[in-house]
């Protein structure tokens, strides 16, 4: 019967803690990658939208140009899919990252008929925003099943950073889109307007998360980008479709302006964005070559054990601190017990579990929020915007938080759900 030894036990932990490293290097190039195709459908949605709405008469080519560059991203990102370890279902949150890539798999096939209409006018413009939104909406909860599952704490405020941001340039992207559309046919409808003073409220709201968790190179390049003349003069277009009435009449001349505006925003946006996802490689490259550092000195260190064993030391023997060693980079002397090794393993894995719910808390709250958005779609029939608005409204006159009225209704629907109770939630 093989010896069942504590030693086994603790390399075996760090073998584990190696394992985890290396899949969320993975993730991070995988994370990488949908950036950048990511930024690329959102410029081909707000080329296509001018390309509709202005009836095929420009961005023609453009449109194009942006396409064929898409088709090339969609080629790496599908292969580097391909190469995932799909029998690795025994790493936390498979089921729930399996779902969301096979979504987005199932998305980009549907893209070249998609683009067909688009070029033969025979989609409009709020449709085919509806279904690049959602595919872009599939790849990055992509990232956020990644930012949720990871479980080193460093690398989780690293995701939930980038995802964020990704959330907030989206948004940006959505209002080029629906801004160019409204400037290209000639004048905003009420609904239009509402639209994107929605989508200018949720980007704020993303950007706030990600100026907690960023590390400082990115959150630098944010600021600065914050007194851009893009900015300054997006904020004026901003203006101009506020202060429009219902159906006034404005040039359409305007839609190039504003989508290259608008453009040169999210193109600095997306120079960040790769900030970011540089910065998540190189910390998990250096969290992996660590771990692993560490698993080499633990080895060295019980095979030392082991010889003072055969010469006959005493039974408590004694072990010296590889991990202040390591840590703290300084000349190795304590000496003690395997018991205070574990013990100081154990303690170690305690601290990162507790950092790492605190770096979670931001997904957590997120992960509420949509649901209660959802309960209230589905119950009281509202939009996704209408519903964080009666959120937010009640939150502001309750003087609660907005995470505090979430929690809420998702409380109180499942009080009443039985019930067949469609009466107001809050």
């Amino acid at each position: 019967m093989p010896a069942c030894r504590a030693e086994d036990f603790l390399l075996a932990s760090k073998r584990c803690e190696i394992s985890n490293l290396q899949q969320l290097l993975m993730t991070g190039e995988l994370v990488k990658s949908i950036s950048q195709l990511v930024h690329t459908l959102q410029r081909e949605r707000g080329l296509s939208n001018v390309y509709i709405a202005s009836s095929g008469q420009r961005f023609g080519p453009q449109r194009l140009a942006q396409i064929e560059q898409g088709e090339h991203l969609e080629t790496e990102l599908k292969a580097g899919l391909a190469s995932i370890n799909l029998d690795a279902c025994h790493l936390s949150g498979s089921v729930r990252l399996y779902t969301r890539i096979a979504y987005v798999v199932h998305g980009l096939n549907s893209l070249p008929s998609i683009r067909q209409k688009a070029l033969s006018l025979q989609i409009s413009v709020k449709e085919l925003t509806g279904l690049m939104s959602r595919l872009i909406a599939g790849l990055l909860s992509v990232v956020f099943e990644a930012a949720d599952t990871a479980t080193d704490p460093d690398i989780t405020r690293a995701l939930v950073a980038m995802f964020n941001f990704m959330q907030g340039k989206e948004l940006a992207g959505q209002e080029r889109a629906w801004g160019a559309s409204g400037f290209a046919a000639g004048h905003f409808e009420l609904e239009d307007q509402q639209k994107l003073h929605d989508l200018i409220d949720a980007q704020s709201r993303c950007f706030e998360v990600f100026t907690e968790f960023s590390s400082e190179s990115p959150l630098i390049s944010w600021q600065a980008l914050q007194s851009d003349p893009c900015s300054d003069e997006l904020i004026r277009l901003r203006q101009l479709v506020a202060r429009s009435e219902e159906g006034q009449a404005i040039p359409s001349a305007f839609s190039e302006i504003w989508y290259d505006v608008a453009t040169c925003r999210i193109d600095a946006m997306r120079a960040i964005e790769s900030l970011l996802a540089a910065d998540l490689l190189e910390l998990c490259q250096t969290k992996l070559k660590a771990a692993e550092q560490d698993l080499q000195n633990h080895r060295r260190l019980l095979d030392d054990l082991a010889r003072e064993d055969d010469v006959g030391s005493s039974s408590l023997s004694y072990l010296t601190d590889s991990l202040h060693a390591y840590e703290q980079d300084l000349s190795i002397t304590p000496r003690r017990s395997v018991y205070e090794l574990l013990k100081a393993q154990s303690m170690r894995l305690q601290l990162v579990n507790d950092e790492l719910q605190q770096a979670r808390q931001a997904l957590t709250e997120r992960k509420t929020l949509e649901r209660a958005k959802g309960l209230l779609m589905e119950y009281q029939g509202l939009s996704e915007e209408a519903a964080y608005r009666q959120i937010r409204q009640a939150a502001m006159e309750q003087n609660l938080r907005v995470i505090d009225i979430a929690d809420t209704i998702i409380k109180r629907t499942q009080a009443i759900i039985g019930k067949n109770d469609r009466r107001v939630l809050f």
